[in-house]
């Protein structure tokens, strides 16, 4: 099936919860004691980081020409640190697009135990500011404090709320409001990132990104309530960026 000069591609899926980027590695566990804090040598994450940050200019300027609406306002953020949310629908932009936003600013993101099965690509990642979410109650507070560890040491943490990877969905998935805990936790602000989709005749879609924020946590309400009320605010705003796309390269249907 083809529109517009487009091969298209059609998914079914059952839940929100599906995958649709997988690896043999998914079932991967975590180390029972795996420290958070500990990601290799300095000169071996300066050599991750530059690298990454090389590639992720080769990316958006000649592997796909992404266009960015507002990405000043990252800057504008200054040296403190910030929580960013984005949707989760490029498997490779979603990795190097942060790190040409981020301008050699060092940021971490969080990301699914399967990424740091893989060989060599895992000691990598975590190196380069990969933060595996945690597996078991015994884990969590260990993570907790690194990631506040990281905020308060004004870096900038990446979330994706959608948690898993669909391949050029032009929605926005519902959200897990446990996303959510960090910037009330630390109060600092969050951002939004919206990967969106522009047709191209007979190519892939083009991207174009938008940044959108800060959006601040509420700290006159209870903490659970600021999670909420800044859950529906970036929901909000990407939901309404989303909907700028006008090609859908691939389609989701609820089986």
């Amino acid at each position: 099936m083809s529109r517009g000069g487009i091969a298209m591609r059609n998914r079914v899926y059952h839940s929100f919860q599906e995958d649709f980027v997988t690896s043999r590695h998914q079932d991967w566990q975590l180390p029972a004691d795996y420290d958070w804090q500990s990601s290799g040598k300095r000169w071996q994450q300066r050599l991750v980081r530059v690298t990454a940050n090389s590639l992720s200019y080769l990316y958006c300027h000649i592997g796909r020409s992404v266009t960015f609406k507002n990405a000043w306002r990252l800057k504008a953020a200054g040296d403190h640190g910030f929580v960013l949310y984005g949707n989760h629908t490029q498997p490779t932009g979603d990795v190097l697009i942060p790190y040409y936003l981020g301008d050699h600013r060092t940021f971490n993101a969080l990301v699914s135990p399967a990424n740091l099965g893989i060989p060599v690509i895992g000691s990598l990642a975590s190196r380069g500011g990969a933060l595996p979410t945690p597996q078991t109650l015994h884990q969590l507070g260990r993570f907790n404090r690194a990631v506040m560890a990281k905020l308060a040491a004004d870096e900038w943490v990446l979330i994706y709320p959608e948690e898993h990877v669909w391949p050029y969905y032009t929605g926005v998935r519902p959200f897990n409001p446990a996303a959510f805990h960090f910037p009330v936790a630390a109060q600092v602000p969050a951002y939004c990132l919206t990967v969106t989709y522009r047709k191209r005749w007979g190519r892939r879609p083009r991207l174009v990104v938008y940044l959108d924020g800060p959006f601040f946590p509420d700290a006159s309400l209870p903490a659970k309530q600021q999670q909420r009320v800044l859950q529906q605010q970036i929901q909000a705003q990407m939901t309404k960026r989303a909907a700028t796309s006008n090609v859908q390269y691939v389609t989701y249907e609820e089986g």
